[in-house]
C-alpha cells in the first residue's frame, strides 16, 4: 500500500551507555526493587551459574544505582539483558516525571504512568486528568531501544478527601496522595496517617453511589483525538532537552513503518453476498445497501413465523406504531424502508391483538411470566417476541436494568427468541435508521442469513472465546461459541466463570466430536481467544483432544483491543489518520496489528462510519509448520478479518470478529440469569443480539 505513510506511536533512543555496572543484593533494602529470577541479567548467569541452583533464592534486589556492599556486582550489556534494561529505563523515566507530572505511579515494576491535570475544569466536585503511559521496549520494531507512548484517556479525581466522601469504603479502588497514585487496599500506615490528603479516583460504582452526573464529550474521530494527545505529549514532555538528558532520543519523530512489515488481507476479503435480484446474486461491501437492494442471502428456514408484542399498558400506542412500521414500512420513496416481510423475503404473522401487556412498570416479570404460562405455543411455528420497553440503556436503577435480561430469560424457557426495542427509539424522528439493525437482528434470530462472505465455503472448526466482567463482580465470565465453516453460522453458546477451564475444555471437546461425526477429517482446531491463553487454560484442551485420540494441530489466535497501552498505527497521508481497512503490520513474531474499519479503498469515496482502533493478533500453534508458513499465517489473519464482517446486530462495521464479540455478549448477559444457566434453546440461537 504505497499510498500510505504509516507511523507507529513509538520513538527510538540510544543507550546512554551500552554496558553499565549494577549491584545486586540478596536482601531487600530501602528504595530497592525486587527482581524475579526470570529478570536476572544474562551476565549474572555467566559469572554465577550456581545461583540458578539455589531453590530458595527466587529474588534479588537492586535500586539500579548502589554497587557498594552488593552481593554481586556485574557489568550488564543493556542490549543483551533486555528485561533488566526495561526495568532500569522505566525507573529513570519515572524519576524524571516525579516533579513534572501532576500524578505518577510509584511502582517502577510496571510501565511509567503519568497524569496531567486539565487547565480548565468543568466543576468543583472533581478534577480531570489526562493519562499517558511510557513503555520501554528493546529492539521490538527497530534495532534500537524504543519508547511506546500511549494515551490512556481521561480520569476524574474527587476534590474531597476520602473522609468527607459519603460512600462505602469498598468503593475506593485507587486514591491519590501527594501526587502519587496508590491502591486503596494496600495503603501503608504512614500514608493513612495523612488521611486528609488522600483523594479517591472516581470509578463507575463510586459515581453511581454518589449519584454524580458525569458527561463525556463524544469524539467523532477517536483516532485523530488519540494522535493529537500523544503528539502533544511527545512535543512537550518527551522531545525536550531535559528528557533527552535522561533518555537520548535518536530521532525527533515517531517511527515510520517499513514496507516489508506492511501486508494486506486478500482481495475481496471484505466482499459480502446478499440475495438474488433478477436471478443475479448481490455482491457488495455495504450491508445496508446490500440488504435494501437485494434482500438477505438466505431467508429464515421456518415456514410459519409468529411475531407478538410485549409492552407496558401506557406504551400500547408506541407498540402499535412499531406494528405499522413492520407491516407497511417507513418513509417515502425512494428512501422508504420496506415492510419487514418484504425486506426479509419471508411471510410473517404479525399480531396486533395478541400482545402481552403489563401494568407494573417497576416489576413487569410476574405479569409477563403469568401470561406466558397461559399461552399455547404451536411447535410448528417459530415465535419471536418484540419487547417494547421504556427502560433505556442509560437507566441508573440497576433493578430496572435487570428486567431486560429477565424478560429474555423467561422467553427462552418457552423456546422464544426476542428483540428489545426502546420506546424512546421508536418515537425518535430518526427511527428509520434503526430499523435496518432491528430487521437484521430479527432475521438472524430466526436462523436466516442476512449476508455471507463472498468466497467459497470451507469446513473448519473455529472456536470463539470472549469475556465480560460485570461491575462489582469478583469473577470474569467466559463465553464460547463454535462455528463449523466460514458461513458465520454459530452454535453451541456456553458460559462459565473464568476459573472453569475444564468446562471450557469439555465444551470444545464436545464440538470437536460433533465436527468429526459430520466430516471425514478434522484438519485442525482454531481458537480465537480474548487474551493470551495461559498454560492452565491450554492444557485441559490439549488433554481432551488426546482423550479423543485426535493428534491435530491447535492454532490459538489471541485477539486484543489496542485502544490504549499498546501499539497503534497511523496513516499520515490521510487527514483522518486511520489506515486502509485490511492493512496489517507485523509487530513481532507472528504478531500483527490488523486495521478493521470502513476505509476500504483509500479514496474520498470511503464513508467512515467509525474510527475503530486496530486489533492486535498473536498467532501460536503446537505445529511448527503452521507457525513458519507465511501463507497459512496470512490466511489466519484473513479469517479474523472476515469474521468481523459477520456481525448481524448492526449494519455498521465492527472491528472485533464475531468469534470474540458474540461470546462476549453472551458473557455479559449470563450473570443476570437466575441460577446462571442458559436455557437449552439459547445455546443454538442468536437470542442475545
Amino acid at each position: 500500500m504505497s499510498n500510505q505513510n504509516l507511523i507507529l506511536n513509538m520513538v527510538t533512543f540510544n543507550h546512554p551507555v551500552e554496558v553499565k555496572q549494577f549491584g545486586l543484593f540478596r536482601d531487600e533494602f530501602n528504595g530497592s526493587q525486587r527482581l524475579h529470577k526470570s529478570l536476572w541479567p544474562f551476565e549474572l548467569q555467566e559469572s554465577n551459574p550456581e545461583l540458578w541452583d539455589e531453590e530458595e533464592l527466587e529474588f534479588l534486589y537492586t535500586d539500579f544505582e548502589t554497587t557498594e556492599g552488593a552481593d554481586f556486582t556485574t557489568d550488564i550489556d543493556l542490549n543483551h539483558s533486555k528485561r533488566f534494561a526495561k526495568r532500569y529505563y522505566t525507573k529513570l523515566i519515572s524519576l524524571h516525571f516525579a516533579n513534572i507530572a501532576d500524578v505518577t505511579n510509584p511502582n517502577f515494576v510496571r510501565d511509567a504512568e503519568v497524569w496531567f491535570k486539565h487547565k480548565t475544569q468543568p466543576n468543583q466536585e472533581w478534577s480531570i486528568y489526562s493519562k499517558f503511559t511510557i513503555k520501554v521496549n528493546i529492539g521490538r520494531i527497530t534495532k534500537s531501544p524504543e519508547l511506546l507512548l500511549s494515551y490512556e484517556g481521561d480520569t476524574r479525581v474527587l476534590n474531597k478527601p476520602i473522609l468527607e466522601v459519603d460512600a462505602d469504603s469498598t468503593l475506593f479502588k485507587w486514591v491519590i496522595h501527594n501526587g502519587i497514585r496508590h491502591q486503596y487496599e494496600t495503603l501503608d500506615a504512614t500514608i493513612k496517617a495523612d488521611i486528609d490528603n488522600i483523594y479517591p479516583v472516581l470509578n463507575n460504582p463510586l459515581r453511581s453511589a454518589l449519584e454524580l452526573e458525569t458527561s463525556f464529550k463524544r469524539v467523532q474521530n477517536k483516532y485523530k483525538n488519540y494522535y493529537d494527545h500523544i503528539k502533544h505529549f511527545f512535543d512537550n514532555y518527551i522531545n525536550t532537552e531535559e528528557f533527552k538528558r535522561v533518555i537520548p532520543l535518536r530521532d525527533e519523530d515517531f517511527i515510520s513503518v517499513k514496507e516489508i512489515r506492511v501486508k494486506h488481507t486478500s482481495k475481496g476479503s471484505n466482499s459480502l453476498t446478499f440475495g438474488k435480484k433478477n436471478g443475479v446474486e448481490g455482491v457488495g461491501i455495504n450491508p445496508y445497501n446490500g440488504i435494501l437492494n437485494n434482500g438477505p442471502h438466505l431467508p429464515s428456514p421456518f415456514s410459519h413465523i409468529n411475531i407478538f408484542f410485549i409492552c407496558h399498558e401506557a406504551d400500547t400506542d408506541t407498540a402499535n406504531k412499531l406494528y405499522t412500521y413492520f407491516k407497511e414500512g417507513l418513509g417515502k420513496e425512494p428512501y422508504k424502508f420496506p415492510s419487514l416481510a418484504a425486506l426479509l423475503k419471508t411471510p410473517l404473522n404479525i399480531s396486533k391483538n395478541d400482545q402481552i401487556k403489563f401494568s407494573d412498570i417497576n416489576n413487569p416479570i410476574p405479569e409477563i411470566r403469568s401470561q406466558l404460562s397461559q399461552k399455547t405455543f404451536d411447535s410448528n411455528k417459530r415465535c419471536i417476541a418484540i419487547y417494547v420497553t421504556p427502560i433505556t440503556k442509560d437507566e441508573k436503577d440497576p433493578e430496572k436494568r435487570e428486567y431486560y435480561y429477565r424478560v429474555k430469560e423467561e422467553l427462552l424457557k418457552y423456546g422464544i427468541t426476542s428483540q428489545v426495542v426502546e420506546t424512546e427509539t421508536i418515537n425518535d424522528s430518526g427511527f428509520k435508521f434503526s430499523l435496518p439493525n432491528i430487521a437484521i437482528a430479527i432475521l438472524a434470530k430466526l436462523q436466516g442469513i442476512p449476508w455471507r462472505l463472498d468466497r467459497s465455503t470451507y469446513n473448519e472448526l473455529v472456536v470463539g472465546v470472549g469475556a465480560f466482567k460485570p461491575v462489582n463482580s469478583k469473577h470474569r465470565y467466559i463465553g464460547s461459541a463454535f462455528c463449523f465453516s466460514n458461513n458465520g453460522l454459530f452454535q453451541g453458546f456456553e458460559c462459565y466463570t473464568d476459573n472453569d477451564t475444564y468446562k471450557l475444555a469439555g465444551s470444545i471437546s464436545k464440538a470437536v466430536k460433533m465436527y468429526a461425526n459430520n466430516h471425514s477429517e478434522v484438519k485442525r482446531l482454531v481458537i480465537h481467544f480474548y487474551k493470551q491463553m495461559s498454560r492452565e487454560e491450554y492444557e485441559p484442551i490439549e488433554q481432551e483432544l488426546n482423550n479423543l485420540g485426535l493428534d491435530i494441530p491447535i492454532v490459538i489466535i489471541t485477539i486484543n483491543k489496542t485502544e490504549s497501552s499498546d501499539i497503534v498505527v497511523f496513516d499520515r497521508n490521510y487527514d483522518g489518520l486511520i489506515p486502509i481497512s485490511g492493512t496489517y503490520i507485523n509487530v513481532g513474531y507472528n504478531q500483527f496489528l490488523l486495521n478493521n474499519n470502513t476505509r476500504y479503498t483509500g479514496t474520498t469515496a470511503d464513508k467512515i462510519d467509525s474510527y475503530s482502533f486496530p486489533v492486535k493478533l498473536s498467532i501460536r500453534s503446537n505445529d511448527k509448520t503452521i507457525r513458519e508458513d507465511a501463507k497459512t499465517i496470512n490466511n489466519l489473519v484473513d479469517q479474523v478479518y472476515q469474521f468481523s464482517r459477520m456481525y448481524w446486530k448492526s449494519v455498521k462495521q465492527q472491528n472485533l470478529p464475531v468469534t470474540i464479540k458474540y461470546p462476549e455478549m453472551v458473557a455479559e448477559i449470563f450473570p443476570h440469569f437466575e441460577g446462571e444457566v442458559i436455557p437449552s434453546f439459547g445455546k443454538d440461537n442468536l437470542w442475545f443480539l
